[in-house]
C-alpha cells in the first residue's frame, strides 16, 4: 500500500465520520465560451463541509483578502474540459472563473483554493475553497 492510498483512505474516512455535517454545494465550474462569447459552465454538486467563518487568505495573484466562508470538499474532483484546445482553465477548481453556490442559492466568488494532490493523477485528494 502506499502513501497515496493511505491518504485517499484517510479522507475517505473523515468524510464518512462527518457525513451528517455536509450540505450540498454547487460548483459551477467554467467550461470557456460559445459562439457568441458567452460564458459557459457546467454545475456539478458535492456534499461537503462549510463554514461561516472570515479569515485572511492569500490570493492567486499574491493579495490579501478576507474569505466569508470556508468550503471542505472531502472527495476528489476531477478536472473539467474547456470547449475548445485554446480556451485554458485550472484544474479541478478555478480561482479566477468558476463559482460556489451555497445551500441558501447564494453564487460565490473563490478567493484561493488549497487540498493536498496526488502526485500520480495531478487531481486533489479533498479541496479546501475560500469564498469572498
Amino acid at each position: 500500500m502506499s502513501l497515496a492510498d493511505d491518504v485517499r483512505e484517510i479522507v475517505a474516512l473523515a468524510r464518512a465520520e462527518t457525513l451528517d455535517l455536509h450540505v450540498t454545494v454547487t460548483h459551477r465550474a467554467w467550461t470557456g465560451q460559445d459562439y457568441t462569447g458567452a460564458a459557459t459552465f457546467i454545475n456539478t454538486e458535492y456534499k461537503a463541509l462549510v463554514e461561516a467563518k472570515q479569515k485572511a487568505v492569500r490570493t492567486k495573484n499574491g493579495t490579501e483578502a478576507v474569505s466569508s466562508h470556508y468550503v471542505g470538499i472531502l472527495e476528489e474532483i476531477p478536472p473539467t474540459a474547456t470547449l475548445s484546445a485554446d480556451q485554458f482553465r485550472d484544474n479541478p477548481i478555478d480561482v479566477d472563473q468558476d463559482r460556489i453556490i451555497l445551500p441558501d442559492g447564494r453564487d460565490m466568488p473563490i478567493l484561493a483554493v488549497d487540498g493536498f494532490f496526488d502526485g500520480g493523477t495531478g487531481v486533489p485528494f479533498y479541496s479546501q475553497v475560500y469564498l469572498g
